[in-house]
Formats: C-alpha cells, sequence, structure tokens
C-alpha cells in the first residue's frame, strides 16, 4: 500500500475530471476550481505516480499510455467504491429496545415502524432499565413510570386508566363500574415490587388516598398464574388496564382510577 500514499481522492477525481474534458481549462470549470489549482493537483499526481499522465498540446491534453492505465484503474475504484457505499447505506442497524412486562402488542408494531434500524425488544424490568440505558446496553427502553430520569429524554406513549380484574366467578362479575367502597375486603393480587418500584408505590399510594388498603397477594410472574389465581380466589382481584382472557371481566371505576403510563425512553443528547 505505499505506493497510494499521499494519494487522495481529491487527486483521482481530479485526474479523470481532465480525461473527461479534455483540457485542464475545462476540468477547472467543471470542478469549479482555478486552473493553477488544478494544474498543480495534476502535476503532483504525476510526481507520486512517477510517470507522466498526459501528454499536453495546444489543444488540450492527450492521456500517456501509463495515464490510460490509471484512468481504467481510477474508474474501477470509483465505482467499487460507488458500490460499497450503497451496501453499506442498506444494512439496517440493530437498535436495542428495552421492554417491561404486558406491553401490548400494538405498540411494539408502532414502535418498530418508527423506530430507524432493525429493532431487537430486549425484555428487561422497568428498574433496571434506566441502568442499562446508562451503560450502553440498551439504545431504547419502554418502561413504566415513574423511573429514575436523571439524563434521559422520555416521551410518554400510553396513559390509559387502571381498572378491576376478575375471574368471572367473582361477585363483582357482573357490575358495570367499580367503586373504591366495592373493593373493601378484596385482596389484591399484585407483583414483584423490584420489578417497578416506582409504578407500584404510585398506584398503591393511589388506592391508598383513595380509602382502599388491600391485603397484597404476591403471585409468580405469568398469564397463566394470573388467571388460574384470580380463578381459585373470591376474594382476589388485580388492577389492569385491561383483561385478556375470556376467563377475566375487566371493571372500570366510576371515578377516581389509578394510571398506567408507559413511556419510551433514551440517553438525552448533553450525555
Amino acid at each position: 500500500m505505499a505506493q497510494l500514499d499521499g494519494i487522495e481522492l481529491r487527486h483521482l477525481r481530479a485526474f479523470l475530471a481532465v480525461v473527461e474534458a479534455g483540457t485542464i481549462t475545462g476540468a477547472a470549470e467543471d470542478l469549479r476550481i482555478a486552473q493553477p489549482s488544478l494544474s498543480q493537483q495534476i502535476s503532483g499526481l504525476e510526481r507520486r505516480v512517477g510517470v507522466k499522465l498526459f501528454h499536453r498540446n495546444a489543444r488540450g491534453v492527450r492521456l500517456t499510455p501509463a495515464g490510460d492505465a490509471l484512468a481504467a484503474a481510477a474508474r474501477k475504484a470509483f465505482s467499487v467504491l460507488s458500490d460499497g457505499l450503497d451496501a453499506a447505506r442498506s444494512v439496517l442497524v440493530e437498535v436495542v429496545v428495552g421492554l417491561c412486562s404486558g406491553v401490548p402488542g400494538e405498540l411494539l408494531h408502532r414502535l418498530r415502524a418508527e423506530i430507524d434500524g432493525e429493532v431487537r425488544f430486549e425484555p428487561a424490568d422497568s428498574a433496571a432499565q434506566p441502568g442499562l440505558l446508562r451503560a450502553g446496553a440498551l439504545d431504547f427502553g419502554v418502561v413504566r413510570l415513574p423511573v429514575p430520569l436523571e439524563g434521559l429524554e422520555i416521551t410518554v406513549l400510553v396513559e390509559q386508566p387502571l381498572g378491576v380484574v376478575v375471574h368471572l366467578s367473582h361477585p363483582l362479575a357482573g357490575v358495570s363500574t367499580v367503586d373504591w367502597n366495592s373493593l373493601e375486603g378484596q385482596r389484591l393480587l399484585w407483583f414483584s415490587e423490584d420489578r417497578a418500584p416506582g409504578y407500584a408505590n404510585a398506584v398503591l399510594e393511589h388506592a391508598a388516598s383513595a380509602g382502599w388498603n388491600p391485603v397484597l397477594h404476591r403471585a409468580p410472574a405469568g398469564h397463566t398464574l394470573f388467571t388460574y389465581e384470580l380463578s381459585s380466589q373470591r376474594d382476589l382481584v388485580a388492577l389492569r388496564p385491561s383483561a385478556d382472557d375470556s376467563e377475566l371481566v375487566w371493571i372500570p371505576f366510576a371515578q377516581n382510577p389509578p394510571v398506567e403510563r408507559l413511556a419510551l425512553i433514551r440517553k438525552g443528547f448533553a450525555e
């Protein structure tokens, strides 16, 4: 590669411009540079190559055999480079998106369409995602708010009220709405708070402010177990934005429902 030392793309571009124009003056006009500057570039290229590239006469320039060989190689090099750039631009960059549990499928399709690149969703608890973003392990994160947002940008994607989810056999299954008083004596099917402590605290504090301080019944994560727990205990309810199971009923609050907010987070530009 030592023979390429000092030869830059601009030198070869200038050389081919002279070949196409047939004169230094015409090539300088095409390149929009001064003729003396272009002449210096061609002379410098000839010094670096070590041979004359043009025969010069009163009518312009004509390629020498060495120049003809270099012109063919330069055209090929520019063609290969152009193809390489097109290939590089066509490759989708992988974008890793952290994903908390229970995100609706339509939101995933929306994110895949809106994010440039080849999206790969990586399951991760809301509590862990800010740290993973700051460490560079994630490009984006989908979390349940609130989470610590120092140094992060946030876009709220979904804001929806929670309702009461019960099994079809539950005494509340036939009502059209619930109020907080009707939940008195009901236990709450709950998840491990360390997955989304901010969200867990916000929901429980909202319930407490409305007068309901339920006994928490914790169960392992999983849709099958979720439905099973609600079907086997008549004093057990859950708080969810929906109930995606034919055995379950979702009942809206008549007023003052807790709210779930799903957000897209990423590192701030200042980081």
